[in-house]
């Protein structure tokens, strides 16, 4: 049991932080908005259901779409110019390859969009707000998260035997 001295409190002369109301309210408003903040920020990152990750949590193979939320569709279309670094090879650079894959944000018509590996740009960054409208926007940051499987000496790698992951967050 904590008792508070016949003083008020008081510690020489001075309001002891730790019998301060105020203090303690502005603490726990803090730390809830704190909490509140951190959980929005991981709604806004997470897809809208468990069953648009599915076929992302193996990879996207050519062809296969993900939904990530009712304002983003993107579908995997192949990839150009893969240079990586072959597996059992010794590279001086780690190469790069480039991810075709086809956005539809929003009631936006579809748009080819190009990502890399390593070269730029590793990032996109797809407006949900189309140009010449105003609202609030609302845009999604798409970048590969991994790319496989990695080349191999003397042997071509098909469309087909790609599968793509990507990292996908949300800015409101």
């Amino acid at each position: 049991m904590i008792q508070i001295p016949a003083n008020g409190g008081l510690i020489d002369g001075r309001q002891n932080p730790t019998h301060n109301p105020m203090k303690r309210r502005e603490l726990i408003k803090s730390l809830a908005l704190t909490v509140a903040g951190g959980g929005a920020y991981f709604l806004a990152n997470a897809p809208a259901s468990a069953e648009s990750l599915k076929p992302h949590e193996k990879g996207l193979a050519v062809g296969q779409s993900l939904r990530y939320d009712d304002g983003l569709k993107l579908t995997f279309v192949g990839v150009r110019n893969d240079n990586r670094c072959p597996m059992g090879a010794l590279c001086i650079a780690a190469g790069d390859a480039e991810v075709l894959l086809l956005a539809y944000v929003g009631r936006q018509p579809a748009k080819l969009i190009r990502v890399h590996t390593y070269n730029e740009p590793r990032v996109v960054v797809l407006s949900a707000v189309p140009p010449g409208m105003v609202g609030i926007p609302k845009s999604y940051s798409v970048r590969v998260g991994s790319l496989s499987p990695l080349p191999r000496i003397g042997k071509k790698l098909k469309q087909s035997d790609y599968r793509l992951v990507l990292d996908i967050s949300v800015a409101v």
